[in-house]
């Protein structure tokens, strides 16, 4: 920055220093976010929320930096008188408000964790610390109880502030006395105020529900109001949106799902979508051809009956995409995680006990005709094959026999596993199901 001698939000894309502080913010939060058994697709939400937050926060950081660089006069200073300056600025962003920061994404990822798995035989509790360290003002929330559907969850939802330790429980409905809606609404309002010397409300940021917004940090934090916010969130959301095909939005409506925009961020170039082949070639499934690098997927009966299917199949074939425009079949890690589940598989017969477990719940789930069920068993058995083509089923041995075919099928449930989630796999084999997830999450960052 001195050497430039300013700042504007658009470098945050192109210069290296600023990336890497943006990754570190991030994956510091990242840890948190991870910790937590959540579906796959409020992970990858709360993921893209921190991810935001970091440009954001390096951007307010970057910002303060800059106006640290020249004199009264309009000369700049020199880099040492600079240095020292900005150790203090540093101190603040990178300690002090990193530290809050941390604990807030710890409290609020779990508590995003906790919305995501509520029954509905429940009520919702607020209990605090118990101890000398609570706030006054949150201790008047104790013990308040209400239905998960009722308003107050929408904004006083802990964490209420930072370092909160605050927590909402479930418990049975008709166990504890339900609380007066208007009167807690009124109590939160209380507990969420603070007027500065600028006569705004310091607090009113924390009004949010991290698991029902799937964020994990305030929407309305200042890092959104600094100087070049509005072109650091432009720049994401073009970056997020640059690669999403025409007719994607259609599919969608037509299967009754919502697809993950963060899978497009994963392609090198635009990559068409097509419901039947242009070219009458292909299966008269979902294909990717990589030659004219476009996207097949019918809008037919298997999708129409199960929108995991549906949804998943869109995360597969652009992983296709991906895969090829990137070669990742040949990123070592790919290749290094085969070789470790193979190896795990092929001791203690690991390889029928699971295409065992997967053929006896995809067909009594056939049964039932619950067809998620169904798609995601074939997932599964697709995912044997690919590591040991004489276990499981899905495509031919013919298929798994050209070379390259065992890495990008096994690269294509990985997208799915990470975009759409698949509790069948998770179940069955959990270590190379978080494995899988794991592995995309760093090809992402090899992309960048």
């Amino acid at each position: 920055m001195h050497k430039k001698g300013n700042y504007k939000p658009e470098d945050l894309q192109t210069e290296k220093p600023y990336q890497k502080l943006i990754q570190s913010t991030f994956d510091a939060f990242d840890f948190a976010i991870k910790d937590n058994d959540m579906p796959e697709i409020m992970k990858t939400d709360l993921q893209n929320n921190a991810r935001l937050f970091g440009s954001l926060k390096a951007n307010a950081q970057l910002f303060e930096a800059s106006k640290l660089l020249l004199k009264d006069d309009g000369r700049l200073k020199p880099f040492s008188e600079v240095s020292k300056d900005f150790d203090k600025l540093n101190a603040n962003y990178n300690q002090n408000y990193l530290e809050a920061e941390y604990e807030f994404a710890v409290a609020s990822s779990q508590a995003a964790a906790q919305w995501s798995n509520l029954g509905d035989r429940y009520n919702l509790q607020y209990r605090t610390a118990q101890d000398e360290r609570v706030r006054a003002s949150h201790q008047v929330l104790a013990d308040i109880t209400l239905p998960k559907e009722d308003p107050f969850w929408s904004m006083y939802y802990p964490p209420n502030g930072w370092r909160c330790r605050c927590v909402a429980v479930e418990v049975l409905k008709g166990k504890y006395d339900e609380s007066n809606s208007e009167t807690a609404i009124s109590a939160g309002d209380k507990a969420t105020t603070e007027i500065g010397k600028d006569g705004k409300n310091r607090l009113e940021i924390f009004r949010f529900n991290p698991g029902a917004q799937k964020v994990v940090f305030p929407p309305a934090h200042p890092y959104g109001k600094v100087k070049g916010a509005k072109e650091v969130q432009k720049q994401i959301k073009e970056t997020e949106n640059k690669f999403i095909p025409s007719g994607i939005d259609d599919y969608e409506k037509k299967t009754g799902i919502k697809v993950n925009n963060e899978i497009f961020t994963f392609l090198k170039e635009k990559t068409k979508f097509h419901n039947v082949s242009p070219d009458n070639v292909g299966t008269s499934g979902a294909f990717y051809h990589p030659d004219k690098n476009y996207v097949v997927i019918p809008i037919d009966k298997a999708r129409l009956r199960s929108k995991w299917k549906a949804e998943s199949v869109v995360y597969h074939e652009f992983g296709h995409a991906s895969d090829w425009q990137y070669n990742l079949k040949s990123v070592k890690s790919v290749t290094d995680l085969m070789k470790k589940h193979r190896s795990i598989l092929s001791r203690d017969n690991g390889y029928s006990e699971a295409e065992t477990k997967a053929y006896n719940l995809g067909y009594k789930s056939q049964l039932n005709e619950d067809w998620d069920t169904v798609s995601k068993c074939g997932a599964v058995s697709d995912t044997i094959m690919a590591l040991n083509s004489n276990y499981g089923q899905g495509h031919s041995k013919a298929y798994f026999k050209i070379s390259g075919m065992s890495e990008a099928e096994f690269l294509a449930h990985a997208f799915e596993n990470k975009f759409a989630g698949n509790d069948v796999f998770k179940n069955i084999l959990p270590e190379l199901y978080d494995d899988t997830i794991k592995l995309i999450e760093e090809l992402k960052t090899k992309l960048k």
